[in-house]
Order: C-alpha cells, then sequence, then structure tokens
C-alpha cells in the first residue's frame, strides 16, 4: 500500500509542478520539481532508499530509449563531427581531466570515485535546453549540437561512471582492466542491443502478418522494449545496459520509418503520445525524488565527514565550474580549428561561453547517481556517497540556475520559435524561400476554423440544424481559445466589449422570463430556478470569467440534485416543470437574440472594432439559436443514433475543408512549411478524436 501511495503522491507533485511553471514559465520547470521534493522531505518526513539497480531499469532505459528514438538524423549526419567529438571526446576529456581536479579539489575522495564524479556530470539534458531555448533565441548550431550529442554523451557518460563505480566497489583501479571493462561493456552492449531490438521488431512484424495490428498491443510492446534490452544486456551479458538501450533505439527507429506506410498511423501516433507522458512523468519524478534525497544527503555528509553544509555546497559549485570551464575552452578550441581550416567566422570566446551555459545537466545525471550502491565487495560503505550524491545534485541545480539566468544576457534577444506547437529540430530554419510569412500559425489556425463553419452553414438543413449549430459553437469556443492564447492581438476589441454584449443578452433573458411568469406560462418554482441560472451566469461574466453557457459541470450536477428535491417538496410535477423549463429556455433565447440584433443594428460603420464586435454577436447568437434547436429536437435513442452519424459526417467535411485551406495558404506562401504541419496535425486530431470508438463495419 506504501508503494501506491508513494507513486500518487510522486504523481500528483509532477502534476504540481508543471502548473506552476505554466504561471512562471521563466524558472524551469525541474527546479520547481526539486522544491517539491524538498517540502516533501523537510514538512512531511517523506524518504525514499532507492535501489540503484532498479532506478536504472525503471528510469534510465526508458528515458535514453526516448532520447535515442527521436535522434535527429539530418543535424546528426550534418553535424556529425561537432556531435561526436562533444559525445565522446568531450566526455572522456571531462572524466578524466574533471576527475583530475575534483580529485585535488576533494582530497577526501578516491579517485575512482572523482572520476566517477566527473562522468556522471558529463551528459547534457536537451529537455532542460529547450525549455530555456523558449525564452531566448540560441544560436541553430548550438541548439542541434546539444540535442544530437545528448544521445551519445548519455551513453559514453554512463559508461565512463558505470566502470569507475565497478572499480571502486570492487576495491582497485588499475587503467588496463578499466579500459579492457569500458571495451567489453561497449562493444557486447551494441551487440545486445542491435539483436534483441532486432528481434522485438521481427516479432511486431510477424504479429502484423497474422493480422495483429491492436494498436494497445503494439504500444505496449513498445514501452516495454527497453526494459527488455537493458535487462538482457546488464544481467545476461553483464555488458552496458546504457550502449544496448541507445542501439536498440535507433535500430528500431530506422526500421519503422523503412515500414512507416505498412503499420498502422494509429499505432504510430498512440505510440508517441503514450510516450511523451511517460517520459513527462519519468522526468519529473526524478527531480521530485532529486528534493526527497538532498536533506538526508546533507545531514549524512555532515555527520560522515564532518563537513558543513556550505562546504558542502562550495565543492558543489566548484565542481560545476570545473566542467563549465571544460567545456567552454572546448568549445572555443573548436572555433579555432574551424577556422584555420575553412577562414570564415573568427573564434568568439562569447560563443564558447553560450556553449559552455547549454551543458545543462538533467534527469540522466540524477537518475544514475541515485544508483551508487550503500556498500563495495569487502562489506563497507561506499567511500563517500553521500557527497558524492549531494555534490552531484548541486552541479544540477546550479547548470539549471546559472543557464536560466545567464543565456538571455548572453543572446540579449528574445527567441523567435513558436514553441506553442510540438517542434522538430529542423524546423526552425526550414523556410528560406519564404523570408516573412504573411500569416502566423495562430492566425492560419483561426481561418481555417472560419471556413470549416462556413462549410458547416453551407450543409444546413432542418433536420441537421441542432447539430449545425452545435458544432459551430464548439469551433467558436475553439477560435475562442486560441485568440485568449494570443500575446497582444486583440485586434482593437478587449474582454470587456464581449461582456457588454453577454450581459445584454443576459437582460434580455430576465425581462422575458418575468414577462412568462406574469402571464403564468411558467411557475414560480420555474422562475427561480432559472432565475439562479442567470444569475450565475452574470456573476462568471463580472469577475473575467470565460464566458459559457453552461457551467462547470459539478455546479450543474448539485443544481440539478437541489432542483429536483424542490420538484418533490412542491406541488408540481417534473413533467410539468420540465416543459416549463424547455419553454423557458426557448423563449428567453430568441428574446436574446432579438436584443443583440437591435443593438447591433446602431453600428453601421466598417472599422475593425465594429467587425469583430458584429462576429462576436453573431457567435452568442448561434449559441442561442443552438439552445432553442436543442430544446426542439427530440431525445430517443433512434434519434441519437441518427444525430450521431450526422454528426461525424458534418464533422469530417468541415475537417476535410480546414485541411484543404492549410493546403491552399502553404501552397501561396502565407504559412510556413512548420506551422502547416503543426496545424495538419491538429486537423488529424481533430479527426480521430471524431472517429474514436465508430465502428461503421
Amino acid at each position: 500500500m506504501f508503494v501506491l501511495e508513494l507513486i500518487v503522491i510522486l504523481i500528483v507533485s509532477v502534476t504540481i509542478s508543471n502548473v506552476l511553471s505554466h504561471f512562471v514559465p521563466d524558472v524551469p520547470v525541474s527546479l520547481f520539481q526539486i522544491a517539491i521534493g524538498l517540502i516533501l522531505s523537510l514538512a512531511f518526513g517523506v524518504f525514499i532508499e532507492i535501489d540503484s539497480h532498479w532506478f536504472m531499469l525503471l528510469f534510465v532505459a526508458p528515458l535514453l530509449y526516448n532520447d535515442a528514438w527521436r535522434f535527429p538524423k539530418h543535424e546528426l549526419w550534418e553535424l556529425r563531427g561537432p556531435i561526436l567529438g562533444n559525445a565522446i571526446i568531450l566526455v572522456l576529456l571531462t572524466t578524466l581531466v574533471g576527475g583530475f581536479f575534483i580529485h585535488i579539489l576533494m582530497p577526501q575522495l578516491p579517485k575512482s570515485v572523482a572520476i566517477a564524479l566527473a562522468a556522471v556530470v558529463s551528459p547534457t539534458d536537451p529537455v532542460a535546453v529547450q525549455a530555456i531555448a523558449r525564452r531566448v533565441k540560441l544560436p541553430t548550431n548550438v541548439l542541434h549540437i546539444v540535442s544530437g550529442e545528448s544521445l551519445i554523451n548519455d551513453a559514453s557518460g554512463l559508461v565512463s561512471f558505470n566502470t569507475a563505480i565497478k572499480a571502486t566497489v570492487a576495491g582497485t583501479f588499475l587503467l588496463g582492466h578499466a579500459i579492457g571493462n569500458f571495451f567489453w561493456m561497449t562493444l557486447i552492449g551494441l551487440m545486445v542491443g542491435l539483436v534483441v531490438g532486432s528481434i522485438v521488431n521481427w516479432l511486431r512484424d510477424l504479429f502484423d502478418r497474422f493480422g495483429l495490428n491492436d494498436v494497445v498491443f503494439h504500444t505496449v510492446v513498445t514501452l516495454l522494449a527497453p526494459f527488455l534490452i537493458y535487462w538482457v544486456a546488464e544481467d545476461v551479458f553483464h555488458a552496458s545496459g546504457v550502449i544496448a538501450v541507445v542501439a536498440g533505439a535507433i535500430l528500431t527507429k530506422i526500421l519503422n520509418d523503412q515500414h512507416i506506410d505498412a503499420r498502422s498511423p494509429e499505432i504510430s501516433v498512440t505510440s508517441i503520445r503514450t510516450w511523451e507522458i511517460f517520459v513527462y512523468l519519468l522526468n519529473g519524478t526524478i527531480f521530485v525524488l532529486l528534493g526527497i534525497e538532498l536533506p538526508p544527503a546533507l545531514v549524512a555528509v555532515a555527520q560522515n565527514s564532518q563537513m558543513n553544509t556550505g562546504y558542502a555546497i562550495f565543492y558543489g559549485v566548484a565542481v560545476w565550474f570545473i566542467v563549465f570551464a571544460i567545456r567552454t575552452f572546448w568549445a572555443y578550441g573548436n572555433q579555432v580549428v574551424l577556422y584555420f581550416k575553412n577562414k570564415t567566422t573568427k573564434p568568439a570566446f562569447k560563443t564558447a561561453v553560450t556553449s559552455g551555459l547549454t551543458g545543462v545537466r538533467g534527469a540522466v545525471t540524477m537518475a544514475a547517481v541515485m544508483t551508487v550502491p550503500t556498500v563495495i565487495n569487502d562489506g563497507t560503505a561506499f567511500p563517500q556517497r553521500e557527497l558524492l550524491v549531494f555534490v552531484a545534485a548541486i552541479v544540477v541545480i546550479m547548470s539549471l540556475l546559472v543557464a536560466t539566468i545567464m543565456l538571455p544576457v548572453m543572446t540579449k534577444e528574445r527567441s523567435s520559435h513558436d514553441f506553442t506547437q510540438p517542434q522538430t529540430l529542423d524546423a526552425t530554419e526550414d523556410d528560406a524561400d519564404n523570408k516573412k510569412p504573411k500569416m502566423t500559425e495562430s492566425q492560419a489556425r483561426i481561418f481555417a476554423i472560419q471556413v470549416g463553419i462556413q462549410t458547416l452553414r453551407e450543409q444546413q438543413r432542418t433536420e441537421n440544424r441542432a447539430i449545425i449549430y452545435e458544432l459551430i459553437t464548439r469551433k467558436q469556443g475553439t477560435i475562442a481559445h486560441i485568440k485568449r492564447q494570443l500575446i497582444g492581438d486583440t485586434s482593437g476589441y478587449t474582454r470587456a466589449d464581449d461582456s457588454e454584449l453577454q450581459l445584454i443578452g443576459l437582460a434580455a433573458q430576465r425581462e422575458r422570463l418575468q414577462q412568462l411568469l406574469v402571464k403564468e406560462k411558467i411557475s414560480p418554482l420555474t422562475f427561480s430556478s432559472q432565475s439562479r441560472r442567470l444569475e450565475r451566469l452574470e456573476n462568471l461574466i463580472k469577475e473575467d470569467v470565460h464566458y459559457q453557457f453552461s457551467t462547470q459541470w459539478f455546479t450543474i450536477l448539485m443544481h440539478r440534485f437541489f432542483r429536483s428535491i424542490r420538484i418533490w417538496f412542491s406541488d408540481e410535477t417534473s413533467e410539468k416543470i420540465r416543459a416549463e423549463t424547455s419553454l423557458s429556455v426557448r423563449e428567453t433565447s430568441k428574446a436574446a437574440i432579438s436584443a443583440l440584433s437591435a443593438h447591433m443594428e446602431k453600428y453601421n460603420g466598417d472599422t475593425i472594432t465594429h467587425r469583430v464586435e458584429r462576429q462576436n454577436a453573431y457567435n452568442l447568437i448561434v449559441t442561442y439559436r443552438y439552445r432553442i434547436e436543442n430544446e426542439k429536437h427530440p431525445d430517443t435513442p433512434e434519434q441519437r443514433e441518427l444525430d450521431d452519424k450526422l454528426r461525424m459526417d458534418l464533422e469530417l467535411k468541415a475537417l476535410n475543408a480546414q485541411r484543404e485551406t492549410v493546403q491552399n495558404l502553404y501552397e501561396q506562401k502565407l504559412i510556413t512549411r512548420q506551422a502547416g504541419i503543426n496545424i495538419r496535425q491538429f486537423i488529424n486530431f481533430s479527426e480521430t478524436a471524431a472517429l474514436a470508438g465508430k465502428d461503421e463495419s
């Protein structure tokens, strides 16, 4: 039971951190997750004993598999020199040179432990870098190199780390033995990854040939693949599970790309989205665990080494600076070599410092350092384990903080990338011929939805009027949602103007409701119920909350519950109240439509404000018409089945119109290629949602 409670606590913590990051986007979400972990440890006494083998299997294996699966083929090839140099040579240089300086800085650390510390802080975290790149404009080649090297330096850094840890556990550190062990773990791990990855893909293809194309089955197989590959490499062949997982993922990616047409697109989309959720939870959980582990580690450092907190933090900052300096001078040296080779751009130390700052450490570093065993082969405690974990954690936090603060200062330019939608690594400079597209992605998305609305209007008939109004109302809500996300694009129209239209409609509804009561067409009970509904809507408008004609589900549920109690205690029948309520909805909606139409007749101008106000008034009128048609529409099982079919057909026609519109906009060079891809992806997801659960066989 404790394990289940712990899992729930960690997931809730990750979710809360994401909410906080949404409101404070300038702070990396990882820092919020660490802070939440600290609160759990200090305030609630949460403590987790981590098993190193299981931690590597559950966290490191899937994270590396996901990174390798998404490796950028084009950039990896075009920048293969700098990427491989950073991923292999720089990691080994950081491990050996950094380990030497760390041992001088902290003589209480054995040489093998100092090397292990240098190795574990050498891999970079592309997720953290891309999160920072949302706010600042990093050089494109720097962003691509960091993203590419991270796929390989995770493997090289962790193999070096595991080699040093095993030498510490064995009690001896022989350079020749360490090098031999390094190559054994690398080569055998590579072979295991390729073989097991091939077997997994062969089995998937075999199941496909037998007609087993179940989406859930293939997704589960994809999720299990990294665990299987890692287990075989580590437990069966005692090789590097890290190398095996990376090799297996890259092979799987290549094979899948070759058979992309043979496998169901639904399987690909579902697998990608499932992995995104899975990796999101794993990344966040690691940093929450880091926050939980920090206080016990600091206490253990102070007790075991008689070191105060200030010295421990100083060591962490110093180790970060050593790693940062090595990366910076390496980057500057690469610039010098390229200058003498190509005689192009002169070396710039500022660019080298920027490259050094992008070496942010993250989830893989923390996942690995938490796997350090507590005892060695002779039964004694692992030397300075708590200091090792604490210093690595400080390095991770320092790299995040310094990059967050200094990168905007170094670049002095805000990011021009559109991170509102998923980006591909080649999307930043993909439209050289489109010097300045005339429409942003959000504007093009709104325009395409408006074309879909017009298509629905053209399909309107008497029998489908209620469904047409329903679909139009939904699409208008999507447009409103997109507009609320636009920064500084109010088009001369404010939320107060929209609220004025809503209040005009509510005033007309109240007046008509009063008339119905005076004419005794509705009972006082119905009048009271509808009046409270209008009052709640008015409060939402005045509180500047996004106005909708239906409030939250919980409010609706409670309102209906208490209304049922009032009906039960009154002399009225449910059928009579239901009929009066339907009459009230229809009549008040008609009154609101008349009031809005009369209000708009006052404005004959053609300014932007007037055009936007007329459009918003029309949107409200459509919503009122939908309420009227919905009350008149019969609600029987046969009619609901017919409505579902009509709704799906109409939705698909509107989505096809949106898809054609996006293609036309791209062909006219009004939007970028990546914007077109993002919008079409959104349309495809909408189509999938419309077809979900539908079986027309």
